[in-house]
């Protein structure tokens, strides 16, 4: 993940910028997203900044409630149509934990891509917003543990939608007492924006992966892995009338263990729109370039005041556990510069049965079918395989051991 903080501007910018940094917009965007109501935010924010457009307070306050509603909208989307999130699983946009419908409404291959595309859509005017702010110093206190969503389209912000809740949901925070909600403040400001584009950039990019193949195949077979009611639906249901319960092994139900694997075996999509896979790349490339810019930000800092992400000489940051050291940056710095160089098809990756490297731009600008057992087993990579610099495994290693055998978890929380 990519947060930032960035050197204050000069003094001429200063005053040409007016009620920019923890004025009245900061307050209001706190008590918005606390009190769940992002569409009446997202307009009244909208109004204001079309009237005073180089407040960056309230630009900062409504690519935040941008973001909020883009996920609560999604969140919206996926209890319309009964998702039932998968457990153990990290399939991107799947894991959202959405209330139970009792009444969900059948879900399609075309009303999925287009719930896809709304979400794209939305992130992408949140950056589009967050992009004007730049250097400018912005500042806006959040109490994590009091956002909260509308997650049934009811008009109604509960405590199921609390952020607190739904983080916890994800494992990407501990469970919070539910009569309590201890504060869980932090103080989001530049170096954040730049982070917060960055992911909206991640998110875009995996976005425009899914939505450049057809994977209707895959839907119409497993669908109802994830949704109750999906159409078409080309599997008997004739064949499941047996009771599931008399026919489970000792690692689960039967019925769900061939699902899986059917839904396994069936992501071979063709290549559907391939100027997908080229924009997910320009993504990936943004998500590089703003993540230096989030540390670049975050390492000029001189406060420390409830850090998203700290700099070696902050305190802490709000995640226990994952402490943030000179090492740790720097070998975070060094990895960014390996992944551009491996987007760019300067560094390629290394595959564990081949002497030669994977062209990564390759994959992006010549994509192919897209087969995931056949990745598996390398015979998909077999068309962009080069000679050249290969990325040494032992670096991979070292990282790990850098960040304390969790360089992933640190990867998702710098993006």
């Amino acid at each position: 993940m990519y947060f930032l903080k960035i050197l204050p501007l000069i003094i001429s910018v200063l005053i040409l910028t007016p009620a920019t940094y923890g004025g009245e917009a900061a307050v209001q965007t706190r008590q918005i997203l606390e009190s769940g109501r992002l569409v009446e935010g997202e307009k009244t924010f909208s109004d204001k900044l079309a009237q005073n457009p180089s407040n960056t307070e309230l630009r900062f306050g409504l690519g935040l409630i941008h973001f909020a509603r883009a996920i609560e909208r999604y969140a919206q989307s996926q209890y319309k149509y009964g998702l039932r999130p998968p457990k153990n699983s990290q399939i991107p946009f799947l894991r959202f934990p959405v209330p139970e419908n009792p009444d969900p409404e059948i879900l399609t291959y075309e009303a999925q891509r287009d719930v896809f595309k709304t979400l794209l859509a939305d992130l992408e005017q949140v950056d589009l917003v967050l992009s004007s702010i730049g250097d400018v110093p912005v500042k806006i206190k959040l109490n994590l543990n009091n956002i909260k969503f509308d997650l049934r389209n009811d008009g109604k912000a509960d405590e199921n939608g609390r952020l607190a809740n739904i983080l916890s949901s994800l494992r990407m925070m501990d469970e919070p007492a539910k009569e309590t909600f201890e504060p869980f403040e932090v103080a989001f400001d530049t170096s954040d924006v730049y982070w917060l584009r960055g992911y909206t950039h991640l998110m875009s990019a995996t976005l425009q992966f899914l939505l450049a193949y057809d994977w209707h195949v895959t839907f119409e077979q497993s669908g109802r892995l994830f949704y109750p009611k999906t159409m078409p639906y080309s599997f008997e249901t004739a064949s499941q009338t047996i009771d599931d319960s008399k026919s489970r092994s000792f690692i689960g139900s039967n019925f769900e263990i061939a699902d899986v694997i059917a839904f396994l075996h069936e992501i071979r999509w063709p290549i559907a729109e391939p100027l997908r896979m080229k924009a997910a790349h320009t993504h990936f490339k943004q998500v590089i370039s703003l993540g230096r810019l989030t540390w670049k930000s975050i390492l000029a800092e001189t406060d420390d005041d409830h850090e998203w992400i700290p700099s070696p000489v902050q305190k802490g940051g709000v995640l226990r556990g994952m402490p943030v050291g000179k090492e740790q940056v720097d070998e975070w710095l060094a990895a960014l510069k390996d992944f551009d160089a491996m987007l760019d098809g300067k560094l390629l990756i290394p595959y564990w049965r081949f002497k030669k490297g994977i062209n990564l731009k390759k994959v992006f600008y010549e994509p192919r079918n897209f087969d995931m057992i056949l990745w598996f087993t390398g015979h998909a990579a077999t068309p962009f395989l080069e000679d050249g610099p290969i990325m040494a495994s032992e670096i991979w290693f070292k990282r790990d051991r850098i960040f304390g055998g969790h360089f992933l978890s640190y990867a998702a929380w710098f993006n």
